[in-house]
């Protein structure tokens, strides 16, 4: 989009140039010479910047009008102001209110106030100059009377958001332009005709003035088109079609077009690109264009500089509309243009030219004192008081009398009620005397004005792609200067805002989280504007995609992060119940026992048996027997039945002898030990 964004108009002879810089300050050059010609400085143009001008067309009969203004007369005896004539500049301001500037004068003649609350968006005069026409962002229309100053009528515009207006040659059709177009009748104030108009909102509509027809025809240009779109309005017509199509090389800045002479020539159109490439077309609107026009002539300018050759851009260009071909443009720089008139019919197809760049003109050549400009500074009120403290009052002026001064006479206490002027320092108390003087102690001052946006800054970067410039802002995460940033910001540097940042957002690192900001906040202040972008799905795809292959991990991650929550939580809890239960046990045993070995095995069930004892002879006198006894058993299973229970009550008896006596020697042994 164009970086340049200040207002610009030729005069309507082409004498003069006009342009309103950012800081809403008007200067006019002359074009045949070069020299600047006036600068006006509005006294609100900090709070109110201007937002648009329009030059009042030329009055048919000049004497008339000069007639009139002699027989008004004020109450006070002085010649009442008129506006009438093609010395006036009309100047919105974003308050609303309208200026009317004079150049023969040099000087503010006239405010319209009043007719609109929000910011004046579009102005056109009739083609005598009895009406100027403003359309503002608080959807009225409103019709003024320039020379009384004072409002004919108003209306509302409901179903388009208007962005500019003008006048047809019959004096009697408004078009009203957005997106679409309407003509509106200004008697009737109803809608005559439709047209389909642009996808983009209009930032360009021209009427164009053809002799000897009733025909309406006007030029319109949108944002982001590469075009200039002619229509034709003839009485009551619905949804109409485009006359021609007029193909630019790129979007473009400004158009003017020139005024035919006779049916027999054509019109010519000089539009300037962003890119400051000038075409030239020449076309007979007489009727439906099925091919889109091509320029006759492209003009390129280039500086004459040695080694690097860098472009010129062309700001405007002025078609003079003779049998010559000429045409006036202006290249260089706003600060310091430069104006050439030249023939376009010699240049065929594409055309270089070299000029010198007029920024290193000397300036000797150039008057540019304030009574050569006749600069006109704002003009303070009578009224307005300036505070200072008291010793900095300047002291009043003295009377020599008899070559004896009055006021320098001491004061005493014996002369308190001495007449004579006294200087404020004299009547300063010694304590605020001791205090002015006192360096270390804090004055309560105000404090200074603290930057809380980078608008400018941000509009620079995204107009030179700058990657340092753009760094500088998008790297600061403060909420407050990101929300003021991003409100003052115009709506044509939001999509290569986000273009932007989803370019510096594919490197990974942290200032991905300030990036974040800066894209939410521009998604909360432009969300009406870009639900109404038509190509806003391509720009915001390759985000949605970045964003969704950033965080396409997250659920799993939150889903890990829970589960380790719980697993520290539950540690944590038995670790304090544990330590809310437990006593902790002294370091030191209270006491101490110690098992032998004997009575280990006696728990055990198992008993010691000693070497060479008593117990071993008889255990083996056991097992003798024993095995006598199964050798007994073996043999005579049949003959011995009915010996069993005799045998079995002996061998019991045997055995309880032998356990009774191994009983006691264990006994007898341990109690030994």
């Amino acid at each position: 989009m164009a970086a340049r964004t200040s207002e610009t108009a030729f005069s309507p002879n082409g004498q003069y140039f006009a342009n309103v810089s950012t800081d809403s300050r008007l200067k006019i050059w002359e074009c045949e010479s070069g020299r600047p010609k006036q600068e006006f400085t509005p006294a609100s143009h900090l709070s109110a910047a201007c937002t648009c001008l329009v030059w009042a067309p030329p009055t048919k009969q000049p004497e008339q009008i000069v007639n009139q203004k002699k027989k008004k007369r004020k109450s006070n005896g002085e010649e009442r102001s008129g506006v009438a004539g093609s010395d006036i500049i009309a100047l919105g301001t974003a308050s609303g209110n309208i200026l009317l500037y004079s150049l023969n004068r040099a000087e503010l003649v006239q405010q319209l106030k009043g007719g609109h609350t929000g910011k004046i968006r579009s102005l056109c005069f009739n083609s005598d100059g009895s009406s100027l026409f403003s359309a503002a962002s608080d959807q009225k229309i409103v019709e003024w009377d320039p020379v009384e100053g004072v409002m004919k009528s108003h209306w509302k515009v409901e179903k388009i958001h208007v962005s500019r207006i003008c006048m047809l040659q019959d004096d009697c059709t408004l078009v009203i332009a957005g997106r679409s177009i309407q003509c509106w009748n200004v008697e009737s104030r109803s809608i005559v005709a439709t047209f389909t108009g642009h996808t983009t909102e209009i930032t360009h509509l021209l009427p164009v003035y053809l002799p000897g027809t009733k025909v309406g025809y006007f030029l319109s240009a949108a944002d982001g088109d590469r075009c200039i779109s002619a229509w034709r309005f003839v009485g009551e017509e619905k949804n109409g079609q485009s006359q021609a199509s007029f193909t630019l090389q790129d979007d473009p800045y400004n158009f003017t077009v020139s005024k035919p002479v006779s049916d027999k020539d054509p019109v010519v159109l000089a539009a300037v690109t962003v890119t400051g490439i000038l075409h030239i077309f020449e076309h007979h609107l007489n009727g439906r264009s099925k091919k889109p026009l091509q320029p006759v002539v492209k003009i390129h300018i280039g500086s004459d500089v040695v080694g690097t050759a860098s472009p010129l851009p062309v700001l405007s260009a002025y078609s003079c509309g003779d049998a010559d071909g000429n045409c006036i443009i202006v290249y260089g720089s706003l600060v310091r243009p430069g104006f050439e008139k030249m023939c376009y019919r010699s240049q065929e197809g594409m055309a270089y030219i070299v000029r010198r760049d007029p920024a290193s003109l000397d300036n000797s050549k150039f008057d540019t004192t304030s009574s050569a400009l006749k600069l006109k500074t704002p003009i303070l009120p009578a009224d307005v008081k300036t505070l200072a403290p008291e010793y900095m009052v300047p002291m009043a002026a003295s009377a020599e009398v008899g070559g004896v001064v009055a006021g320098r006479k001491r004061r005493t206490q014996n002369s308190e009620s001495s007449s004579g002027p006294v200087s404020a320092k004299d009547s300063l108390p010694m304590e605020q005397r001791l205090s002015a003087l006192n360096l270390t102690k804090t004055v309560d001052a105000v404090a200074p004005p603290q930057a809380d946006n980078m608008a400018q800054l941000l509009l620079q970067g995204l107009h030179s792609r700058d990657p340092k410039i753009l760094q500088s802002v998008l790297d600061r995460g403060d909420v407050h200067i990101i929300g003021n940033t991003i409100r003052r910001i115009p709506v044509q540097a939001v999509l290569p805002l986000i273009l932007e940042l989803t370019r510096m957002m594919q490197f990974r690192g942290h200032p991905n989280y300030s990036y974040a900001k800066w894209l939410r906040s521009l998604l909360e202040h432009h969300a009406g504007y870009l639900t109404s972008c038509p190509d806003l799905a391509s720009v915001m795809t390759p985000l949605l995609a970045l964003m969704t292959a950033r965080t396409s991990l997250f659920p799993k991650l939150s889903q890990l992060r829970g589960r380790l929550h719980l697993m520290l939580g539950e540690l944590e809890h038995r670790s304090d119940k544990q330590d809310s239960t437990t006593t902790e046990l002294p370091a030191t045993a209270l006491l101490v026992y110690r098992e032998e070995s004997s009575d280990e095995a006696s728990e055990e069930g198992d008993w010691p048996l000693q070497s060479g004892s008593e117990s071993e002879d008889q255990w083996d006198e056991l097992s003798d027997y024993g095995e006598s006894m199964d050798v007994n058993e073996v043999k005579g299973d049949s003959d011995q039945e009915s010996d069993d229970e005799d045998n079995n009550e002996e061998i019991d008896e045997e055995v309880e002898e032998a356990s009774d006596n191994d009983i006691e020697s264990v006994v007898e042994n341990g109690l030994s030990d």
